[in-house]
């Protein structure tokens, strides 16, 4: 499954350029199809989102996640949970039809 970082809940919006900070996740099935908006219960913690979100994100069951830009902290602690990471700007839809 695939997660976009996006500020909006929408699949218009455009990805966004803080990936553990981003309001919401938006999922897409290994076709494309779009599945639901997951608000992120970390974007406006204080201090390190970066563990917190790595780990909601695997027990999401999510295998790559796309956003407009990823920090070296945020980087690490995918990685740590074998999730794959990509750097694309555009909306959730366009990033996603691009990347299949």
């Amino acid at each position: 499954m695939y997660a976009v970082a996006s500020d909006g809940a929408e699949i218009k919006s455009i990805t966004s350029n803080h990936a553990a900070r981003a309001s919401f996740f938006l999922l897409f099935d290994a076709s494309g199809d779009y599945l639901e908006a997951l608000t992120n219960p970390f974007s406006d913690i204080s201090g390190p989102a970066a563990p917190q979100v790595a780990q909601f994100l695997a027990e999401k069951g999510i295998s790559k996640l796309i956003a407009g830009r990823f920090g070296h902290k945020f980087v690490s602690e995918l990685e740590s949970k074998e999730i794959g990471y990509l750097e694309l700007k555009g909306t959730a839809e366009s990033v996603i039809k691009n990347l299949l």
